[in-house]
């Protein structure tokens, strides 16, 4: 019958049209129509971890895909891909995710998707091969630097500063580049333009020691900008000390050259306390043997800052550890008086935590003999701390010493004179430690 031949036709036509829907064929077409379909997001997700395709259809659909903001579902995916196939897709999609992320206009805003392919690129660094690591790495220094650096630095996910750290000395390069591009340009309006946070950080955490250099040139420059050596020995602290967890410290090996320099900073008591603090602590992470020699040069330093002297004790035997410890004791001068409780901040009460117990029990054992009373006192004190019992017969023997622990229980100059307690002799002391360790 006429009519049941027409049907037969129209089934086997539908049945053809659902057939080839079913099994289009996926192209670079194909992919880029699935980004506006019904069921596109469904075929482009099979397209990326279809191990039989060609790595650069995958990464295109891996591109489309982020174009739809399912970024999480991307690195999630690459994250369980086996490496090799990983790799190879990785490779093609590093490209598009430079034309995703490249932003045209020195002072144009990144936009949500530029910053999600820059924040991509970030994600997939440590899966690439090596060539498209050195691609990645290169459009990851453009980005950040190709325009205005404070406003990059805050956009996405990964701060400047994380990606710098990751980056390293080639990307800061770039960055003492513009810096030097502003130290240079002509005033605007009666004023000079602004070296930002972000932009001295940058600097500070590319781990390059041109970069320490320059940061330490901004330190001391005259620009109309009270903060600046604040802001600017900031940037070394934090790149250096205390990253707060946002990436990886930078290697005090940049420091190295330039110990003399945050010598000099430490020591100038015009400057902040904070700034002597920072600097000093910058001289320790330097590291040993270039922190030692400036460190204990401090110790016996003139300074407004009474605290000063703590700091350049402690953070000597920070630097030094028990080999440090008999050269900074002896370096402490002997006509001054000493709070118990400044000294031993200071030095003994922080060894158990500086690990190297046996070291500075040699070292103490040494200084029972030392000349210096304060030495003496400090060898002492370091025993009863490290619990060296079997030290106790060499501290007892000190129980003779007749020095005045002057200054032991701090200034009692407002205390009333019934009321101040008197100053133990080192023997006494001595002897109590001694007692203690038996």
């Amino acid at each position: 019958m006429p009519h049941l031949r027409i049907l037969h036709v129209l089934v086997a036509a539908i049945a053809c049209c659902v057939l080839t829907t079913a099994c289009e064929k996926t192209s670079h077409e194909s992919i880029e129509k699935w980004e506006t379909t019904k069921k596109g997001e469904g075929k482009l997700k099979d397209a990326f971890t279809d191990r039989s395709l060609d790595p650069d259809l995958s990464a295109h659909a891996a591109e489309v895909l982020l174009r739809k903001l399912e970024d999480a579902y991307v690195r999630t995916t690459f994250e369980q891909m086996e490496s090799g196939r990983r790799a190879k897709v990785i490779a093609k999609l590093a490209p598009r995710l430079w034309t995703m992320a490249r932003i045209e206009g020195e002072m144009t805003a990144p936009s949500q998707r530029q910053m999600l392919a820059k924040d991509v690129l970030v994600d997939v660094r440590p899966w690439a091969d090596d060539a498209t690591r050195e691609q990645i790495d290169g459009y990851l220094t453009d980005w950040l630097t190709g325009g205005y650096y404070e406003g990059r630095a805050e956009a996405g996910r990964h701060t400047g500063a994380q990606v710098m750290r990751m980056l390293g000395q080639r990307a800061g390069e770039r960055l003492i580049a513009e810096v030097n591009r502003i130290i240079a340009a002509p005033d605007e309006g009666g004023k000079r333009r602004k070296i930002g946070d972000e932009l001295m950080l940058g600097l500070a955490v590319s781990g390059s020691p041109e970069a320490v250099k320059l940061l330490l040139d901004i330190f001391a420059m005259d620009r109309g900008d009270a903060t600046l050596p604040d802001r600017a020995m900031a940037a070394l602290y934090r790149a250096y000390l205390d990253t707060g967890g946002a990436y990886p410290v930078a290697e005090g090996k940049a420091l190295q050259p330039h110990v003399a320099r945050l010598a000099e900073i430490a020591k100038d008591d015009g400057h902040s306390p904070q700034i002597a603090n920072d600097a000093v602590a910058l001289l320790r992470a330097a590291g040993m043997p270039h922190c030692l020699e400036p460190l204990i040069g401090m110790v016996n330093h003139p300074h407004r800052n009474p605290r000063f002297l703590w700091v350049a004790v402690n953070n000597s035997l920070r630097c030094g550890g028990p080999a440090a410890m008999a050269r900074v004791a002896e370096a402490l001068p002997t006509a001054g008086p000493y709070d118990h409780r400044d000294l031993g901040g200071a030095t003994w009460e922080t060894f158990a935590s500086l690990g190297q117990r046996d070291g500075f029990i040699e070292a103490a054992r040494g200084l029972l003999g030392s000349r210096s009373w304060v030495a003496r006192w400090i060898a002492v004190e370091t025993m009863l701390v490290l619990s060296a019992k079997s030290e106790a017969d060499a501290v007892a023997r000190l129980a003779g010493d007749k020095t005045r622990l002057a200054g032991y229980w701090g200034d009692q100059k407002d205390v009333p004179k019934a009321q101040r307690k008197p100053e133990p002799t080192l023997g006494q002391r001595a002897s109590e430690v001694a007692a203690k360790l038996r």
